[in-house]
């Protein structure tokens, strides 16, 4: 994912639509992700990824443009998608959808589906602040500084997130793995 460099964040804050433009261009598919693994289902992930790109539009005079934009900018998405999750009162599905490579077969096909509702519905099962650092590590490709200023806390504790995220996920992925066997 390209980083926005500060020429287009500063256009993105004065109002030009060409930089919302390479906004949006370089972060929707992360932000669709996000959105698909955070609310488990692929309309509330393209809904919630518009949301944030017209979110950011309106909020944009909030951005300070002296300072990297991507972590303004997953902050403003994870406060989003926060507000989505308390507002919600029904229990999310796995569904998920993603474009098939032609060239597969239909049980490695069948196995990689398998393996994606595995890992979502497992995601689901994380505390929220596991999950929101674990997807912005390995979803959004985002280094720890980026995580802390984007969630608005210390690096330590985004370390400490990561780490007791991916055991509690190992944790959870093995006892599934042995009840299938």
């Amino acid at each position: 994912m390209p980083e926005i460099d500060l020429d287009i964040s500063q256009r993105f804050r004065k109002g030009d639509l060409d930089a919302l433009r390479e906004i949006v261009s370089s972060y929707q598919h992360t932000m669709f992700r996000i959105g698909l693994k955070l609310l488990g289902n692929p309309d509330d992930a393209k809904d919630f990824a518009q949301d944030v790109f017209l979110h950011a539009w309106q909020k944009r005079d909030k951005y300070d443009s002296a300072r990297p934009f991507q972590p303004w900018f997953f902050q403003l998405a994870f406060n989003l998608g926060r507000g989505k999750l308390r507002r919600r009162k029904f229990t999310v599905t796995s569904e998920h959808v993603e474009p098939d490579p032609v060239e597969q077969t239909a049980e490695t096909l069948l196995i990689e589906q398998e393996e994606r509702s595995t890992v979502q519905e497992l995601l689901e099962q994380l505390k929220p602040d596991y999950r929101e650092c674990l997807l912005l590590r390995f979803e959004a490709d985002l280094k720890l500084e980026e995580i802390a200023e984007a969630l608005d806390i210390p690096v330590g504790t985004v370390k400490t997130r990561l780490r007791r995220g991916l055991i509690a996920f190992k944790q959870l992925y093995t006892t599934t793995r042995g009840a299938e066997r």
